[in-house]
């Protein structure tokens, strides 16, 4: 927080013709600078890794983020549930979950066996330790606020090339917008670089992987954010701030298990790929 007002210093000025008098100090013309809530908060610094498998976008750090430097921190923020629920990071380590349950101290004491099924126990605190597993976390905004209100349109547009920057430089496959005002910023972006008029909406707009619709000028916007960032898979999800109830746990939770459906279904298929390939030169030789 910034300094309260100083004293204000009163000069005298010496005339030999009089007597001491006191002179009016001067009026400043400049105003007060206003103190910010925010003043000594830190930004958040986006956890990123080349090919990142899934890289997690969210509005922008929140207070509690900010205070305590991870991601998702509140205590009444969903995240972190859903993560755990959806068994997405164990879909990521996929066999070596053995491995990683063995001989990695920071995440092995994390993972558990719960009626023969595996269960994990990610929290916040282990968000940029994620980043070796090829997991991700970035903000459309990095700059804290209390509500992603308060950040100004061109404040957010102004981030998105930065954004876009980073999804190119990771290589991530699978990027995940948690929050649907984000996209509609992305949106907008694109809107303005193709010269075409889109606003989600019911017709256009479904949660989870994003791709054509019966809109073709969404579509457009759809086709145009694939070009700017190749071999990549939008998601848009709810935001799982716990101030956003719009949508029911075990829906949010179905969207999460569809992405992890997704990420599962898409690795099996590169592994038998690779596998056939190899059985073929096995041959060949």
């Amino acid at each position: 927080m910034a300094d309260g007002l100083r004293s204000v210093i009163r000069s005298y000025k010496y005339d030999e013709s009089s007597q001491h008098k006191v002179s009016k100090p001067a009026i400043s013309k400049k105003k007060a600078t206003k103190s910010s809530p925010y003043d000594g908060m830190k930004d958040l610094p986006p956890s990123l890794a080349d090919d990142l498998e899934i890289l997690f976008v969210g509005y922008n750090p929140g207070v509690e983020s900010s205070a305590q430097q991870h991601h998702y921190a509140h205590f009444t923020n969903l995240f972190w549930k859903l993560f755990n629920d959806s068994k997405l990071f164990l879909a990521v380590l996929g066999p070596k979950v053995e491995q990683v349950k063995n001989k990695d101290e920071l995440f092995g004491p994390l993972l558990d066996i719960k009626d023969g099924n595996y269960t994990t126990n990610v929290r916040a605190a282990q968000d940029y330790e994620l980043a070796k597993y090829k997991i991700g976390f970035t903000d459309l905004v990095l700059r804290c606020t209390k509500a992603a209100s308060e950040l100004t349109i061109s404040e957010k547009l102004q981030n998105v090339p930065r954004l876009l920057e980073e999804f190119n430089k990771t290589k991530a496959k699978r990027v995940v917008f948690v929050g649907k005002g984000i996209w509609e910023i992305v949106v907008k972006y694109l809107s303005n670089q193709t010269g075409t008029n889109v606003k989600l909406n019911k017709l256009n707009f479904q949660w989870g992987l994003q791709q054509d619709s019966g809109d073709n000028a969404y579509n457009r916007i759809i086709e145009h954010f694939y070009k700017l960032v190749p071999g990549t898979k939008l998601y848009v999800f709810p935001n799982t701030s716990g101030l956003v109830a719009s949508m029911k746990y075990p829906e949010k939770l179905q969207l999460w298990t569809d992405l992890v459906s997704d990420w599962t279904a898409a690795y099996r298929k590169q592994t038998n790929h690779k596998s056939t390939g190899n059985e073929q030169m096995n041959k060949n030789e």
